[in-house]
């Protein structure tokens, strides 16, 4: 009995090693396989990982601003509150929503040069427009503040507000309906007595390439987002960029699921293609991470936003 008892521990110690052998070997020659088959098909990790290391990779000075649950800024030193504009059909009510490159994380810090009608509204206040804007993430610059001047350039309105609510690195599918997103989006809407959105300005799609959303679903989503404002009575045309493109990422191609879903979603009722800034914007117009906005960029992706606003709609204010 105790013969059998050795024979069988004397044997179990050559078979566990050989096991744990067998077993460690065929998990790295899957992982290879993975890895190999992730890098030619941008699958997660690879891709993801070398997203979020080019998203990450740049330096933002300390932040000084107070924030919400959402990584909003909704509080920082130097903002000027200024009486809430009366909404009149001369009035702009512009609705940011997107990641990004549609929030604070631009280059250049920007001021209004029409202080008493380009107006940054939050939580029931009115703020002459300046970079950061509240309410969106980030505390650096923005190419909002520069589409509204523009439309004031171009007489376009007589008073511009601007609602910014985007944030960075968000998912379309955090916008959808039941996304944490669209429900912030909601109760952000449902707070504004005053004015009616006129326009919505949506600029996103990075990270969702770095996540190989496919056609399907960025749309489904869109549509989502979409139908849950006009379900709260926000009928404002969407003006849409076709933008996936984030550092010099080796994965990246000019024809993608992202883009081909964005170009598609323009072909819909109440909403504009604005351009497609994966191909207006160069290095020089980012930053040095090669995604977010440089100087240049903000002012290249301004010009196009408030161009297609005008040629969307007739002039609405006399020529001064």
């Amino acid at each position: 009995m105790n013969d059998n008892k050795t024979e069988y521990q004397t044997k179990s110690r050559y078979k566990r090693p050989l096991l744990v052998n067998m077993v460690c070997v065929g998990f790295m020659v899957s992982s290879y396989l993975f890895g190999a088959y992730s890098y030619q098909n941008f699958m997660i990790p690879d891709a993801m990982v070398w997203f979020l290391k080019t998203y990450f990779n740049h330096v933002d000075p300390p932040i000084t601003g107070t924030y919400d649950s959402f990584n909003r800024l909704i509080a920082i030193a130097g903002k000027k509150d200024v009486a809430c504009p009366q909404q009149t059909k001369d009035t702009a009510v512009l609705l940011v929503i997107g990641q990004s490159n549609a929030a604070n994380h631009a280059e250049k810090k920007l001021n209004t040069r029409y202080p008493q009608h380009v107006i940054n509204y939050h939580n029931g206040h009115c703020y002459v427009a300046q970079s950061p804007l509240l309410g969106a993430t980030g505390e650096q610059g923005e190419f909002i503040t520069a589409v509204a001047d523009q439309l004031m350039d171009r007489h376009l309105y007589q008073d511009v507000v601007i609602v910014s609510s985007a944030i960075g690195g968000s998912s379309i599918t955090r916008w959808q309906v039941d996304g944490d997103l669209n429900q912030m989006l909601l109760e952000t809407l449902s707070q504004i007595k005053d004015y009616q959105i006129t326009h919505i300005l949506w600029h996103q799609g990075e990270t969702d390439f770095g996540l190989s959303l496919n056609e399907t679903v960025y749309a489904k989503s869109f549509n989502s987002l979409r139908n849950s404002l006009r379900d709260v009575g926000v009928t404002a045309p969407f003006f849409i960029a076709q933008a996936t493109k984030c550092g010099d990422n080796p994965y990246w191609t000019q024809v993608n699921p992202v883009t081909t879903a964005q170009r598609k979603l323009a072909d819909q009722p109440n909403t504009v293609l604005v351009a497609n800034t994966d191909a207006l914007l160069t290095a020089k117009d980012r930053r040095r991470d090669l995604c977010h906005l440089s100087e240049t960029g903000q002012s290249k992706i301004a010009a196009a936003y408030a161009e297609a606003i005008e040629k969307d709609q007739p002039l609405r204010a006399p020529k001064k």
